[in-house]
Formats: structure tokens, sequence, C-alpha cells
């Protein structure tokens, strides 16, 4: 086999680290692999970046033309993020005949269908194990490692930044905000945090493990997704004092309905396996018919732990290439004609925490259980706090099993009631 000549795209952190640890690793891949690999040009608008990377004998330029003009160059790594010029980039390499590496969740989730008919129609293949879980094996995993199993649930903590503001809002007893401020600091949210804390981030790479699970198209936006802005610290320690912890939970299973989808916080019990999942870790709980649980846990982003994943997904495209196999894992079957039927939010059933914040008055209780009661939920325990009740008093209600609709009406009917000081609080509980 020739050298492999790559091409990449955006020298940022994650791009960066891709340079650095080829660096490390060229002799390693001909030496003890057999791959011959090269990384021939390097593209970034902020060419000052080049110096401070062991970029070899790559050609570095601030025009991407100079990579897709290069016949010579078989392999694109995408690393530029967002889903406008990445996309039409991605696009561009494909129809050229070029494999596209990327780490792009955000245009995996809302553009696979194009890309990978795209990819299809070329004959060349697309890798995106960088796009959920940072240097976690997770995509891989799926597609390889498991394809002899029918993965009928998979709950996932995938977002660095929330699980760190819930961590340090569960161990200090932090205000959200006190922790986001501090989070944006040390460099672990970003400037605008909205993507990470509303959810958003999660539901990309959720999208993503949906479709891979379920061998068809779960577009982004086709489920219901909550983020953590509206979790206080109150709940935190209630929680706690009922042997939970709160989480933010990407949630896929498989039912005689159809496939459950969604991503919101929800209350584990402190000994459940994710409970433990702390700070910046992320982790992937996998289940299979023939395997059982699988649990995938590590770093979920960074420079180093992507460029991991980057790199990985380079040395099974070389592998590819030097096999004569482009396409060896297809992804076909990932188009939007093979779109999966979700099952409304609404439909689910689950375990729910209630929060009532309610005026101090004789039958209240009463006229709670009576709104749940019509709708055929049974509470499971209640517990009332004595505070100042100025601002009303925190009624906490744990409920058995019931459906979602039947949960929203019961609730829509209490906070019609004069008592009610406040929005109610709901949390979904997974045991």
């Amino acid at each position: 086999m020739g050298t492999v000549n790559i091409g990449l795209v955006g020298a940022g952190t994650v791009g960066g680290g891709v340079v650095k640890a080829l660096d490390m690793r060229f002799d390693h891949f001909k030496k003890e692999l057999g791959l011959d690999l090269r990384l021939a040009r390097i593209a970034d608008k902020a060419t000052e970046r080049f110096a401070q990377l062991p970029v070899r004998d790559a050609v570095c330029t601030g025009d991407v033309s100079d990579i897709l003009n290069d016949d010579s160059i078989q392999v694109v790594v995408e690393l530029v993020g967002g889903t406008g010029f990445a996309r039409t980039l991605v696009l561009d390499a494909l129809k050229r005949g070029k494999h596209v590496i990327t780490a792009n969740k955000a245009l995996i989730a809302e553009h696979g269908p194009e890309i990978f008919e795209a990819a299809a129609k070329a004959g060349v293949s697309v890798y995106f194990e960088a796009a959920v879980g940072g240097g976690m094996p997770v995509i891989k995993a799926i597609r390889e490692g498991l394809a002899g199993n029918d993965i009928y649930s998979i709950r996932t903590i995938i977002n660095g930044t929330c699980n760190y503001i819930l961590t340090r809002m569960s161990h200090e007893g932090l205000p959200f905000a006190d922790v986001l401020r501090q989070a944006q600091e040390l460099g672990y949210a970003e400037a605008d945090p909205t993507l990470d804390v509303g959810g958003g981030d999660t539901g990309h790479k959720v999208a993503i493990l949906a479709s891979l699970a379920s061998s068809g198209c779960v577009p982004y936006g086709a489920f219901s997704i909550e983020g953590i802005t509206g979790i206080a610290k109150e709940d935190i320690e209630f929680a706690a004092e009922m042997g939970y912890v709160i989480k933010l939970l990407g949630i896929i299973k498989k039912s005689g309905a159809g496939l459950d989808v969604r991503v919101h916080p929800a209350m584990l019990p402190s000994g459940h396996i994710l409970a433990s999942v702390n700070n910046v870790f992320n982790a992937v709980l996998l289940e299979g018919d023939a395997v059982g649980q699988i649990l995938i846990y590590g770093r979920g982003a960074g420079e180093l732990p992507t460029a991991s994943a980057v790199v990985s997904d380079i040395i099974d495209v070389v592998r590819n290439i030097s096999g004569n196999t482009p396409v060896r894992v297809p992804m076909d079957y990932y188009r939007s004609g093979r779109r999966v039927s979700i099952v409304p939010v609404e439909q689910i059933s689950s375990r729910y925490y209630l929060r009532f914040t309610v005026g101090d008055d004789p039958g209240v209780l009463a006229s709670i259980a009576k709104h749940l009661g019509d709708e055929g939920i049974s509470i499971a325990s209640v517990m009332q706090k004595e505070v100042d009740a100025s601002d009303g008093i925190p009624v906490i209600i744990i409920t058995h099993d019931a459906h979602e609709k039947g949960v929203r009406k019961a609730i829509a009917g209490i906070e019609k009631e004069k008592y009610v000081r406040s929005s109610t609080q709901v949390i979904r509980i997974e045991d």
C-alpha cells in the first residue's frame, strides 16, 4: 500500500490535539501496524496556530480549497464545527471521492441522512467516533463491537458541563447560577452555555445514538429535550434526603409502541451505576439482548481525549483503504426514508418527583391528592418542610408509576388552585 495522504481542516483545540497525537504515533503506525499515513495538508483561517503545532512537512494554508482540490488527499478530517461551512465542506469532499472524518455532532445529528447518502453514492465512508463521548469508543461499540445484539436500552450522561454543574450543586449546596459562572471561569462552560445547559448538546448526541441503536434515522428535534436550568438547589437537597441524585440523562428505550427517546434531568437512586459519574466525566450505559449491561466511562471532551477518537477513525479509514474495503462499515440505513417512530413524551410512564410550593392552608394536601387521584396517580411518599411560609411551603410528593399525560393534567388542575404560590417542579425518576 502506498502512503495515504490526509487533509485536516481546523487547527483549534481538537484539530491541534489531532496534529499532536499523530506526531507522537506516526512511527508506531508504520512499524507496528503497517500503515503508512501522512498529514499532507492543514487548513485554518487562523494561520498563526500552525507555529504552535508539530506539523512536520504538512503544507499549511488558510484556504480549505487547497485540500479539496488536491487529488492526492484521500481523507479529509473536518474539525471546524457548526453546520453551515462544515456541511458544505463535507459534502464537497464526499463528492470528490474523499473519505470524511468528523467530530461534529450537530452536523451528523441534523444532516446525517444527506451526508451518508452522499457518501454511499461516492463509494466512500464517513467516520464520526469523536462526535459522541469524546475519547469514549461509543460509536464503534455500537456499530461493530455490539453488532450481534439488539440494543434495547441506552441511558447516558453525555454532557460534561451539565454533569459538572449538577455535581457541584450536589456536593457543595450551591445554586445553579453560581456554579455556572464558576464553570465558565474554569473553561468547562461556554460564554453562551445555552446549547449545553438547555440540553441541546446532549440531544445531538442522543439523536446519533438512537439512530445507530435503531438502524434507522432519529432526527434531532423529533424528541423531547429539557435542560437543567430549572433545577434548584432545594431539589438537589430534597433528592439527597430521599436517597437520590439528579443527573441530566439521555434516554433511549425500545418498546412495542416505538422508540422512547428523550433528554431531561432525572433522579437516580444513589446506588445506581450512573449516580457515581461526577464532574466532567461522561458515561454510556447500554443494554443488549445477548451481552446484558455494558458501561463505557471516560472524558467526553477535551483536546487529547477527543483527538484520540479522531485518530482511531483515521486508522480505521486507512485500514479500509489498504484492505480495498473503502466502505467496510456502511451507514446506508441512516437515511431520511427510514425515519424511526418516536413515542411522544406524553405517552411515557415513569415515577415522578413533584415539588409544590403552596400556602400554609388547611386541606392543601388533600386537594393535591384528589387531583392526582382523579388521574389515577398513586402517591408513594410525601415530605413537607417547615419553612418561612411567606413565600410558600414546599410539599414534595413521590408517585408510583404514572402516565406523563395524567401527571401533566393533574398539575394543570392543581396550579389553578388559589393555594399554589409558584410553578410545580417535575422531575422523572429512573430506577
